[in-house]
Order: structure tokens, then C-alpha cells, then sequence
């Protein structure tokens, strides 16, 4: 997946709405996880929110809206979300989750579920008719095809 061609997708859409370097490091050490390659240079431009018909977390450790950072740790200790996984976004009846890596360059699944699979998320093989997409890049452009698409 070309991150300079999502970037220009999403650019033309909305403007560059970066993450600072410093944050991305910051969630890495609040959550204990290394972030994919992938998701640090879409952070580049995009900073979470509205996208692709859902609102998504803020790529952030703090702020005033929800951020992967609060909502990861507050699902962690509520439903026992697995270590290795940070929170996207919750839309209705859902949860969009990230696998993270050891191996910054991994390519790390999204995973979308049903809320009542949340606990299940340990063993995804368990969930009921997950949507899965190989890499956050993968989503991304997911994301950014439904934006296009609702625009016209």
C-alpha cells in the first residue's frame, strides 16, 4: 500500500492535519506497544476524527476529545482488552482495534467486531464475522474510498 498516494487521497480531501512526532512516541510509551510503520506515517497527515463516515480517536495521549491512549487503557482494564492491541474507534455496537508489533515494519492487522466480541479478541478466531484488513494503511484506504464515495 502506496502512504504518499493516501496522502494525496486524503490531503485533497481535508488538508494536512499532522500528529506531532512527539505524541506518536508518547502513546508508544503510555500503552507499551510499538505502533506499525504504517500507522506512524498516516499520522503524518491525519490526526484521527471524522473519516470515512465514523469518528475515529485521536492519534494523541491527551486532549479534550477521545483519544487510542485513554480509550486503549480504559478498555483494557473494563473488558480485558489484550495488550497488544490499541483501540481506533467504538462506532455503534462495534469496536475497531489495531494489532501492534514488535517488528516496527510487521504488517499488523485492523479488526473490526461486534461490541459482544469485544472480550473475545484474544483469540480472533473466535469472533463472530470480524472485518479484517491486513494493515492500518489497508483501512485507511478503506476509510478514504468511503469518503470519496459519499461525496460523490
Amino acid at each position: 500500500m502506496n502512504v504518499d498516494d493516501l496522502k494525496r487521497r486524503y490531503c485533497s480531501l481535508f488538508g494536512v492535519e499532522p500528529v506531532e512526532r512527539r505524541a506518536v512516541e508518547e502513546i508508544e510509551l503510555r500503552l507499551d506497544v510499538k505502533l506499525p510503520c504504517d500507522l506512524k506515517q498516516i499520522a503524518s497527515f491525519y490526526r484521527g476524527g471524522f473519516l470515512g463516515g465514523k469518528s475515529h480517536h485521536a492519534i494523541s495521549y491527551l486532549g479534550p476529545a477521545t483519544n487510542i491512549v485513554d480509550e486503549t487503557l480504559r478498555l483494557r482494564k473494563t473488558i480485558g482488552l489484550p495488550h497488544r492491541l490499541i483501540t481506533l474507534a467504538e462506532p455503534a455496537a462495534s469496536l475497531i482495534v489495531l494489532e501492534t508489533t514488535c517488528d516496527e515494519i510487521e504488517m499488523t492487522p485492523v479488526i473490526w467486531c461486534d461490541a459482544i466480541d469485544a472480550t473475545k479478541l484474544d483469540k480472533i478466531e473466535a469472533l463472530n464475522k470480524p472485518q479484517i484488513w491486513s494493515s492500518y494503511a489497508a483501512f485507511f484506504s478503506y476509510l478514504l474510498d468511503e469518503e470519496e464515495e459519499e461525496r460523490g
